[in-house]
């Protein structure tokens, strides 16, 4: 997501809400869990992954 000129970022990926279970969003979806309740599976860090604008980081 880009943000307006008056932020000190020019960008904020949001990577809990790229994994968060929309019934308890302070929870990890089921499907993303490890199994160790805060720590992502693989499935999870692609998740996080493809929140994040890769054109935004100028590569």
């Amino acid at each position: 997501m880009t943000i307006g000129d008056t932020h000190p970022f020019d960008a904020v990926a949001d990577i809990t809400a790229a994994v968060a279970d929309p019934a308890a969003p302070e929870r990890t979806r089921p499907e993303f869990d490890s199994g160790d309740g805060p720590h992502v599976d693989d499935a999870g860090a692609q998740a996080i992954a493809d929140a994040v604008d890769l054109p935004l980081l100028r590569l």
